[in-house]
């Protein structure tokens, strides 16, 4: 392969791929030039279109959803309404009030009213309505079911007023009426209104909560409709239950909706009559919403929404028929024309009333802003077509005049960074290489020279490291085995004691063994009889066994433990040497050692309160430690003896660990305190005065150290080992 500088390469590169950029660059502007315009408009009406025909079904049958929703909670509150009205139709009597009575006057045009408990609902009955006995029982056990009544009105959203109408004429109302006998007529018959005769057999047999159509409320609510229930008695139609939801209220959830493109919602029901609607729909339709009504007098008669509102019956016939056309097709989106231009019409069914949500967009408001658009692509394109070859022309000269240059910069620090990369390892480095006047490249210059310092200074800090862990763990060893010696030094003084002890039980044999001497005198007398026979063998009974048996067992035993001392003696010191020549110091868990020396224990009828910080590394040697923590557990638990307590603690300190174990056993006392470390010393028949010393020694070679604390005999001990990392 041939091989090219680096300057040259990068000056042929940049020439070729600048000429070949402008020529495709200026091909592909003048493409642009002469079909932007009618490209971008077909495109966006197509896909604006598009767009309103994907999306707004979706919204529209999500919007239909959430009021059916709504609509189906209405319907189940209602059923329920009704179920516990029913209980007190058949079962007044069951029914109490708890707290006040209702309390019935007559006003003066004879109509019958509850005067109390405004907090709750108020009753009517006209003057024409039944007030008998059964009907004023029914009257006041309905004020028990107050609590209901709030509960409808408060707690289901979009319910204005909860109540019940009998075929009677008495009604039952929630929020409380003030003087509700000025709002009634006194001739007022519930059954000529639609919220009580479409629940009633005729029209309503499979006895269901069923919707209303809108009408004006003789309570004074103003444009409303309801969801109503019957209420039977067997087959006796005793009353008709209502949920208010007014004109205003599905208004207002219409107009919450969030719907692009500047569309509107209204709501029809199954007749086509338009049960709500906002304001643009309403300059689109013509009409004017009927929100409220100003009573100049009761209500006594149904009054339902004008025809007017109908969709099938508007003033324009071309709008009639577009709607009569889209309300009965399957489809859900259809362009209709209107007075003010077209729009896009989308409908959805509500399934529980079967009322349509319908929403409109006007067709201006979607593709209004396209001529605009239009416009301002061209003129983005003329600014890019200039501006683009204005920018290529002076980028060619500036090239040509200074990629040699930049070639030159480039290829220089490169340069240096290779051979100095080369050379990196071999020798002393020769200097921090300078910067060339490139950014990228002086910081890699500038990195490549600190990265040269950090490992000419790490290499020094990790050679000077090992020499000093090399010297340190030399001279902890070195401790180490002169606290050995020591040790070892303890343990023949041990072994000389016990060889002390031996001699004196031997002494004794030897006088035991002298005496025998005079056995053949005592045993030719005893032979003989006589008068000094029996006394004889009286004292030589009482030598024999008195003396002489309990003297050579108790030798014999004697012997046998300073055997026993002198050989576990050997064992340990042996044990002691094998396990320092084969540790070494490592990193380990010493929370892990302390819970496993622990489990040792864990058998025995003692107490133990662990308090290790886990996780808790340490660098030593595992062994001697271990069997150090073994020797304190053991006297611990033999201090303390069955049912007794001890208390252990492991946490971290600066150099390494601290162990605490504190036992509530016999304690030691002040003038052996200063004693209880030393090789030899032991309070315990069978001891040998070896543990605690070897562990002090260990620590003591490894920096640390081991205390004990005790405040007497009977007052327990507590022991401290100070454990640094090594």
């Amino acid at each position: 392969m041939k091989k090219i500088r680096l300057d040259s390469l990068i000056f042929r590169h940049y020439a070729r791929s600048a000429l070949l950029s402008i020529l495709t660059i200026e091909i592909l502007l003048l493409a642009m030039y002469f079909g932007i315009n009618s490209y971008i408009g077909a495109q966006t009406e197509k896909t604006l279109k598009q767009e309103v025909l994907a999306v707004m079904p979706g919204l529209v049958s999500q919007s239909a959803l959430a009021i059916d929703s709504s609509f189906a909670l209405i319907v189940k509150q209602t059923a329920h309404f009704a179920e516990a009205h029913a209980e007190v139709f058949a079962h007044p009597e069951a029914f109490s009030i708890i707290g006040e009575k209702p309390v019935f006057e007559r006003a003066d045009n004879g109509s019958l009213y509850q005067t109390n408990l405004d907090e709750g609902s108020s009753l009517f009955i006209p003057a024409s309505g039944k007030s008998g006995e059964r009907e004023m029982l029914i009257a006041e056990k309905t004020a028990a079911l107050n609590p209901l009544y709030r509960h409808m009105v408060e707690d289901t959203p979009n319910v204005v007023a909860a109540y019940i109408n009998t075929p009677g004429d008495m009604n039952r109302l929630y929020p409380f009426m003030q003087n509700v006998w000025e709002q009634y007529p006194a001739n007022l018959n519930m059954e000529d209104f639609n919220f009580f005769y479409l629940a009633d057999a005729e029209h309503n047999p499979p006895r269901r909560p069923v919707w209303t159509g809108v009408y004006l409320d003789p309570a004074g609510q103003g444009w409303m409709l309801s969801c109503i229930a019957p209420v039977y008695k067997g087959h006796t139609l005793e009353g008709v239950v209502g949920l208010d939801v007014t004109v205003d209220k599905i208004v207002a959830g219409i107009l919450n909706m969030k719907l692009p493109w500047g569309a509107s919602a209204f709501l029809a029901d199954d007749k086509g009559m338009i049960l709500a609607m906002p304001e643009k729909v309403e300059d689109l339709l013509g009409l004017h919403e009927l929100k409220s009504h100003v009573y100049s007098e009761a209500v006594s008669k149904e009054k339902l929404k004008p025809e007017e509102f109908n969709l099938f019956n508007m003033s324009d016939p071309g709008l009639a028929e577009g709607f009569r056309e889209f309300y009965s097709s399957k489809t859900g989106v259809r362009e209709i024309a209107t007075a003010s231009g077209p729009v896009f019409a989308l409908q959805a069914v509500i399934p529980e009333t079967g009322w349509h949500l319908f929403v409109v967009i006007r067709q201006s408001e979607v593709f209004g802003s396209l001529e605009q658009l239009a416009r301002m692509t061209r003129m983005i394109g003329y600014f890019a077509v200039g501006g683009m070859l204005v920018f290529y022309l002076v980028f060619f000269v500036f090239l040509r005049n200074q990629a040699r240059r930049m070639a030159g910069a480039i290829a220089h620090p490169v340069a240096q960074l290779t051979k100095a990369t080369a050379d990196m390892g071999k020798s002393t480095p020769g200097g921090a290489i300078p910067e060339g006047g490139i950014e990228e490249l002086d910081q890699l210059t500038t990195n490549f020279n600190s990265m040269s310092r950090e490992l000419e200074r790490r290499s020094a800090e990790l050679v000077d490291a090992r020499v000093r862990t090399a010297m340190k763990e030399k001279e902890a060893e070195l401790a180490y085995t002169r606290g050995l010696y020591e040790s070892a030094s303890g343990y023949l003084h041990n072994v000389g004691n016990a060889i002390t002890r031996m001699e004196s039980y031997v002494l004794d044999l030897d006088a035991i063994a002298k005496s025998t001497v005079q056995f053949p005198e005592v045993f030719d007398k005893l032979e003989a009889g006589g008068p000094e026979a029996g006394g004889t063998l009286q004292r030589f009974k009482e030598v024999l066994l008195g003396k002489t048996g309990p003297l050579i067992t108790a030798a014999a035993a004697g012997i046998t433990r300073i055997k026993d001392s002198i050989k576990q003696t050997i064992s340990h010191q042996q044990a002691a040497f094998r396990a320092t020549s084969r540790q070494v110091s490592e990193s380990f868990s010493l929370s892990d050692l302390v819970a496993e020396v622990c489990a040792q224990f864990a058998c025995q009828d003692i107490t133990f309160d662990l308090n290790i910080e886990p996780g808790l590394m340490i660098r030593s040697r595992r062994e001697p430690l271990r069997q150090g923590i073994e020797n304190l557990l053991k006297n611990a638990s033999e201090a303390v003896g069955p049912s007794g307590r001890i208390t252990m603690t492991c946490r971290p300190s600066p150099d390494g660990a601290e162990l605490t174990i504190e036992d509530d056993g016999c304690g030691i006392s002040k003038a052996d305190l200063p004693s209880v470390l030393s090789a030899g010393f032991t309070t315990k028949p069978s001891g040998n005065g070896l543990g605690l010393h070897s562990f002090a020694v260990f620590l003591s070679a490894t920096n640390g150290r081991l205390t004990l604390e005790s405040d007497g005999p009977g007052k327990g001990t507590r022991v401290t080992a100070i454990i640094p990392n090594v």
